[in-house]
């Protein structure tokens, strides 16, 4: 019988992100399948991604997979597992966005505007998105000071890496050019109020999420924590921020 430890990982990146961000998991040497998530082809969002889950599951023979979600690839992970209960063995969320609807998170993360936009000027949004996506081709380093303005240290040890900062590159370039269309669908996913989907969530969870984050703030760990009826644990990482918590998940 297989052990959740020795199932795969299907690992959900971060909205803006890439597969790329999968690197910076420690993921004890297991397989790990990353797709992109915002190669969409004009679907919805959910329907590309049960197709690319349902692939990954039928090509690597096993059951199923322990579903990793960061930042608001938690969102995915969690509706993936709420979709294919049979074959989430685990959830892993790192962190996680929780749905706004849960409290009056939005004073406390960096991204507010970014989220008011696609809650009320999508247009607008996208015309932001098309000048980010020109800033990610031509002075990426420009883009990556605006998106961590407000971080602390240990986010801004991480921008010493020349490893981590190509990935935010990558990233930048995934979301905000080569596949703008799949984040924004993403984007107004997150927006639209998903909760009541968690009480679909059957696989058993853990919740990693550093406590001086300024992207997701801790108060939605808590109240995913609160809300979920699956089995959690949630793990407070001390002075942990958003990607470096990513860093600091054991599996």
């Amino acid at each position: 019988m297989t052990t959740i430890s020795e199932f795969p990982v299907f690992f959900c990146h971060g909205v803006p992100g890439c597969p790329q961000d999968g690197s910076l998991l420690d993921a004890q040497g297991r397989t790990v399948v990353a797709p992109n998530l915002f190669d969409v082809s004009g679907q919805a969002p959910l329907t590309a991604l049960l197709e690319m889950f349902d692939t990954a599951v039928a090509d690597s023979g096993q059951q199923g997979f322990h579903v990793v979600g960061f930042s608001i690839g938690a969102m995915v992970a969690l509706r993936l597992a709420a979709a294919r209960p049979e074959q989430v063995a685990k959830v892993t969320v790192v962190s996680p966005a929780a749905p706004l609807s849960l409290g009056d998170f939005l004073p406390d993360m960096a991204g507010a505007p970014v989220f008011k936009l696609a809650m009320k000027r999508p247009a607008v949004l996208r015309l932001l998105t098309a000048a980010q996506g020109l800033l990610a081709r031509k002075a990426p380093g420009v883009l990556i000071n605006q998106l961590f303005a407000k971080c602390g240290d240990q986010e801004r040890a991480l921008l010493e890496d020349a490893s981590f900062v190509a990935c935010l590159k990558a990233g930048m370039c995934n979301s905000f050019g080569q596949h703008r269309d799949g984040y924004l669908a993403y984007l107004a996913a997150y927006v639209h109020d998903w909760s009541a989907e968690l009480a679909q969530v059957q696989a058993p969870l853990e919740i990693w999420h550093g406590d001086k984050d300024t992207w997701a703030p801790l108060a939605m760990a808590e109240a995913l924590k609160e809300v979920l009826s699956a089995p959690c644990v949630l793990h407070v990482v001390p002075e942990g921020e958003h990607y470096s918590t990513l860093q600091a998940v054991r599996m």
